[in-house]
């Protein structure tokens, strides 16, 4: 079996100004005033972060937010409020999920936020077992436990961006007439694969295929630290956790088709199908099937290289893994060239080379 290629690209990201260091001095508000203005809250993701075709918090996602306020004077730090709950526009505006819930600055200290999306399940015991894991208006953020599923079938958009896990911190906010915007990260990791027609195929015939991931873990915990060092990419990892008694399946790939000259720097791929899925951060061990491809009536498998020098493949908190996969009429054989990036990056030409 032909060995795959790791190819990792390392890119320095901008990570955005918890006061948003652009807003002007005109937009804050002198503390020593009485004047209590509302809080305005934004999302960012960056550009091609969550497919090939969102580029922010879909409209209609739940974001969940909670604030501690730093007391200017003495710089204790008390809790604000717990739980807002808001709805994104799908082009980086929230707005409150219960009208008129809104909620104002205090005169004269700063807060720090905390936000978090992702689809949380309900509790499984104690008084409130049935119910969501987080009551709007009530729940303190979780330090622990607050368990996070992706969906097994991702073929629609709504399925592929419930399984979104995504968090943002911002300290130290002064109170400001515009939107504060949440820098969001994403903790999970994303599976791409391009479908390519090699020997004895043409694009058609690739246009009806599907793409499935075998047996991937599905659910993970995860546990909130306000202190956590939102620039490392490793920290916010270290906020993940697993149970051997969470939910394990395979995974339906979401699939579009495209044109080869829509993917940058595919000069030579005739590609029809992309497939797209949000994943666990697990190790997928040597030998095992990883992918399963369905096409013209026949199945195929990449299976995870066991050679003597292989090594399992691990998928991490915050990357993109990128399959390219040449499928072949005559006989299983099928060419595959794996890269990893940084979620955020966009696909170049080492993306997409032979």
């Amino acid at each position: 079996m032909k060995k795959y290629q790791i190819i990792v690209t390392v890119v320095a990201l901008a990570v955005l100004s918890a006061c948003s260091g652009e807003n002007s001095q005109e937009q804050k508000k002198n503390h020593t005033t009485a004047e209590q203005l509302p809080i305005k809250l934004g999302s960012s993701l960056g550009d091609e972060t969550r497919s090939n075709t969102a580029t922010n918090l879909i409209n209609g996602d739940t974001i969940w937010v909670w604030a501690d306020m730093i007391n200017g004077a003495t710089l204790e730090v008390s809790e604000y409020f717990k739980a807002w709950a808001l709805k994104a526009n799908g082009v980086g505006g929230l707005a409150t999920l219960e009208a008129g819930n809104t909620k104002l600055f205090p005169a004269t200290n700063v807060l720090n936020f905390y936000a978090m999306v992702g689809n949380f399940g309900k509790e499984t015991d104690g008084e409130r077992a049935g119910l969501p894991m987080i009551d709007a208006e009530n729940s303190e953020l979780p330090t622990t436990g607050i368990r996070h599923t992706v969906m097994s079938d991702q073929t629609t958009p709504e399925a592929y961006y419930k399984s979104d896990l995504l968090y943002a911190v911002v300290k130290n906010q002064e109170p400001i007439s515009s939107a504060v915007v949440l820098p969001f990260k994403h903790l999970l990791s994303r599976i791409q694969v391009v479908l390519v027609a090699g020997n004895g195929m043409t694009a058609n015939d690739l246009s009806s295929a599907t793409v499935k991931l075998l047996n991937l873990k599905r659910q993970i915990a995860f546990n909130p630290d306000k202190e956590v060092d939102f620039s490392s990419q490793s920290a916010l990892a270290g906020l993940l956790s697993w149970s051997n008694l969470f939910q394990t399946s395979d995974i339906q790939m979401a699939t579009s088709a495209i044109e080869s000259e829509d993917i940058t720097g595919a000069a030579t791929a005739s590609s029809t199908v992309y497939a797209d899925a949000i994943v666990v951060p697990q190790t997928i061990e040597k030998g095992a099937n990883f992918i399963q491809v369905e096409y013209l009536g026949r199945t195929t498998y990449y299976r995870i290289p066991n050679g003597t020098n292989d090594e399992p493949l691990t998928i991490e908190s915050g990357k993109q893994y990128r399959f390219r996969l040449i499928a072949n009429r005559i006989g299983s054989g099928y060419q595959m060239t794996v890269t990893v990036s940084d979620w955020d990056v966009q696909a170049g030409d080492a993306m997409w080379a032979e």
